[in-house]
């Protein structure tokens, strides 16, 4: 019989979930809800296995050596596990995401099967604030939870707009997403005729995307196009002598840099016949009017947004997300920017921590190992509430 009372409950079973989850559990919370539609490790897991990590793997390896909670699961469970995989690679090379992937999963269960922590598979509909307590109504459960503490760890979504349609409103968009999957991409494009694919950005996700489409094109499973719209050259992290890492956050790393810097960087004539690189940095309009008209197929890589939070009343007013303010430093929401809302905090990719690189360029932390630290820096301030 589940609880109707704790002390604080996490929306959200991604990696700011977790990383919630293990700084509660380290500081010694108790009786915490924890709440998901499936528990499959988030969009990292479900969606990004087949990936190559931007994240060396000594980082991953140091990130749960740094919690108390996360050693105790690995240390009672049966070898060999998702943590002995990630020990057999070099401490700075990457990985795929399938195995920090698992490793999520593996903390994930672990952290279930605590004394102190009830997890309902469910939605949530509803939050609303009175005084000091939060009730958080959910589509499968009869009446509302209650709690002083509340985490928005609800994950983020690819930005699609539609600036294209006054140019060719007849383009097919895909699912960013999607794209970033190999093994499914080729049934997105006919089988008998070529395709011509724009793809906005050259970040990590537009960078990979083409890996992709230039991939199954070589290898005859589909004959592609690619069009790569871009407003500046592509960034790549920079490893300091002193140890820091420079666009740590904006720049490519891994095998997805090896493969930018060989095939965009300085491409081969073969390779400039499938993949044209467009700059946009001027006279955006005019290109896009000149040449998104010839593609049959468009994808966005500019960037996510946060998911949409449940409905959300605080003191019998209805608050809209936009009206929310997200703290980088603490972790806490103000609403119109001015009063702080009572128990109430975010983690993860959608609520990440603000920092500096060591040559001042200001960025968010995302990643597994950047929301740990980022909630061991405010683990102290949730326990205290």
């Amino acid at each position: 019989m589940l609880s109707r009372s704790y002390k604080a409950i996490v929306i959200g079973a991604g990696p700011g979930g977790l990383a919630v989850m293990k700084s509660l559990l380290d500081v010694g919370l108790s009786k915490v809800c924890w709440i998901d539609k499936s528990f499959k490790g988030g969009r990292l897991n479900e969606l990004y296995r087949e990936i190559s990590s931007n994240t060396k793997v000594g980082i991953y390896l140091d990130a749960v050596d740094s919690s108390a909670t996360c050693r105790r699961i690995i240390d009672s469970s049966s070898k060999p596990n998702a943590m002995t995989e990630l020990e057999k690679i070099d401490r700075d090379d990457t990985c795929q995401l399938s195995l920090a992937g698992d490793l999520i999963e593996m903390l994930e269960e672990g952290i279930s099967k605590n004394e102190g922590v009830e997890k309902i598979k469910g939605e949530v509909e509803k939050v609303q604030l009175k005084g000091s307590t939060w009730f958080i109504g959910l589509n499968n459960h009869p009446s509302p939870l209650t709690t002083s503490r509340l985490f928005l760890c609800t994950g983020s979504q690819p930005i699609i707009p539609s600036f294209h349609l006054p140019y060719n409103p007849n383009l097919k968009i895909l699912d960013l997403d999607r794209c970033m999957v190999k093994s499914t991409l080729p049934a997105l494009f006919p089988k008998d005729k070529k395709s011509i694919v724009g793809v906005i950005g050259n970040s990590h996700s537009g960078v990979l995307v083409c890996r992709n489409l230039f991939e199954i094109h070589q290898e005859k499973q589909r004959e592609l196009k690619i069009l790569n719209f871009a407003r500046s050259k592509i960034r790549y992290a920079i490893y300091r002598d002193d140890g820091g890492i420079v666009f740590d956050n904006t720049g490519l790393k891994g095998d997805t840099a090896q493969w930018s810097k060989e095939h965009m960087d300085n491409p081969t004539e073969d390779v400039q016949e499938v993949i044209e690189q467009i700059d946009i940095s001027s006279k955006e309009e005019e290109v896009y009017q000149d040449r998104l008209k010839e593609c049959t197929h468009l994808i966005y890589a500019i960037g996510y947004q946060p998911n949409t939070y449940p409905k959300m009343v605080i003191d019998g007013k209805e608050v809209n997300q936009d009206e929310l303010i997200f703290d980088q430093g603490t972790s806490e929401f103000r609403v119109d920017g001015i009063k702080k809302v009572n128990g109430l905090y975010g983690m993860g990719i959608a609520h990440p921590e603000k920092s500096q690189d060591p040559e001042g360029h200001v960025e968010n932390n995302v990643g597994l190992a950047k929301f740990f630290k980022f909630a061991e820096k405010n683990q102290e301030l949730w326990k205290e509430e």
